[in-house]
C-alpha cells in the first residue's frame, strides 16, 4: 500500500477509536455528533454525497445502544 493510503486508514481507525470511547459517555445522539464533529476531518474522505457525519454517528449510536435494549 502507498504511504498515503496507510495514513488515511490510520486516520479512519483513530476516528473510530475515539468514537468508541466517546459514545458511551454521551446521553444523547446530538451530544455524540457534536463531540465527533471535532474529528470529522479524519474520515471526510470516506463520506460520499449521500452520507454525512450525522448519518454515520446515527448508525454507530444505534449499533452501540442496541446491545443494551
Amino acid at each position: 500500500m502507498s504511504k498515503t493510503k496507510n495514513w488515511l486508514m490510520d486516520m479512519e481507525e483513530e476516528f473510530y477509536a475515539i468514537a468508541n470511547k466517546e459514545i458511551g459517555e454521551c446521553e444523547h445522539i446530538s451530544e455524540f455528533v457534536a463531540k465527533m464533529q471535532h474529528h470529522e476531518d479524519k474520515i471526510a474522505w470516506t463520506l460520499d454525497e449521500g452520507t454525512n457525519l450525522e448519518d454515520l454517528c446515527g448508525d454507530m449510536w444505534s449499533d452501540y445502544w442496541a446491545k443494551y435494549i
